[in-house]
């Protein structure tokens, strides 16, 4: 009885000892980096074409995208405040969507367009990374160093999933960058709705 008891403890601490390490999802309400900029649409005079652009702009913050896909949706939303007199709001805003970090949920870092924007706001821009991403490995098993692991017209980033609007780091996982700091990171060539506070880097994470 006591040999079969130890062989099936021995037998349990094998399995526990050789299961594989569970990777960390990270996700966040992707309608929540996009809501702001909804609202000040509407305020501008955007009216029916706010929503459904600020929808399709939210999915691209998803794992599934292309890399160039949030700055795309970008564009499309300063094109859309240029027909509303240059808001000056909706560019800030879309200038910051264009650095909120994108999903992991494999715990790997979101690959950076390698195409310039269409807008001259967004020249330079490019997503943050989750605090909980790994540094070395890209979405797709990619390793550093390979193309699409720097951001355009750079050699090398540091530290690690910064961009222009937090350039102390990534971002706390799951968090919106537009609640974090106003500055996008550069003048958004807009009107005269207000200018933009002096970016913050993000806080660091709290250990749980």
């Amino acid at each position: 009885m006591l040999s079969i008891l130890f062989t099936a403890l021995s037998t349990s601490a094998l399995l526990v000892s050789g299961a594989p390490i569970l990777e960390k999802r990270i996700a966040q309400v992707i309608a929540q980096a996009t809501a702001d900029w909804e609202q000040a649409c509407l305020r501008a005079g955007g009216g029916q074409a706010c929503n459904p652009l600020s929808v399709s702009s939210m999915a691209t913050l998803l794992a599934a995208p292309p890399p160039c896909a949030q700055q795309d949706a970008a564009d499309s939303m300063i094109d859309l405040a240029r027909k509303l007199g240059n808001d000056a709001e909706m560019i800030r805003l879309a200038q910051l969507f264009r650095q909120q970090p994108r999903n992991a949920p494999d715990s790997v870092s979101s690959l950076y367009c390698q195409q310039p924007p269409r807008n001259n706001e967004l020249q330079g821009l490019f997503q943050c990374q989750f605090q909980g991403v790994n540094d070395n490995v890209f979405t797709g098993g990619v390793a550093l160093g390979a193309p699409g692991t720097i951001p355009l017209g750079l050699s090398s980033l540091s530290p690690p999933g910064s961009c222009p609007a937090n350039p102390g780091g990534k971002i706390p996982d799951g968090q919106q960058l537009n609640k974090i700091v106003n500055n996008p990171g550069r003048g958004n060539g807009g009107g005269n709705n207000g200018a933009a506070q002096p970016s913050q880097p993000a806080p660091p994470a709290q250990s749980k």
